[in-house]
């Protein structure tokens, strides 16, 4: 993080002794940041259910970009980028409020990507001439 963060983007001509202290304080934030995720995780219960939970709220969503850019060729990039983030904001809220089981999250997601994709690629359209 040090070399990577730290020193391209934040601090380019600091000393070695500045690097030092930098990847000390880094490495104490890790620390912190591993065992607040470490108490979390144990309040998930099964670890395979929890990944699928965490990749059902994006994974839908994804393959929705991918299946708009195999299968729809006149809708532009435009259109699927503002798509994606809609539907990854109603997979979102979806989630929170527990409207469905969080495997069907993944088909909602790919459907609203392709459908707010080609209804914004028809506004676009339109507003083009």
């Amino acid at each position: 993080t040090v070399v990577d963060v730290y020193k391209r983007l934040i601090n380019k001509n600091a000393s070695d002794k500045t690097y030092l202290f930098a990847s000390r304080g880094i490495t104490i934030a890790w620390g912190i940041f591993c065992v607040i995720v470490a108490l979390y995780a144990s309040k998930l219960g099964n670890l395979i259910e929890a990944v699928n939970i965490l990749g059902s709220l994006f994974y839908g969503t994804i393959l929705g970009v991918f299946v708009v850019a195999f299968y729809l060729k006149r809708v532009g990039g435009t259109a699927v980028f503002y798509a994606a983030i809609l539907a990854e904001a109603f997979i979102v809220i979806a989630w929170i409020i527990d409207l469905t089981a969080f495997l069907w999250l993944n088909v909602i997601g790919c459907l609203l990507v392709m459908l707010f994709a080609l209804v914004f690629q028809r506004v676009i359209r339109t507003n083009k001439g």
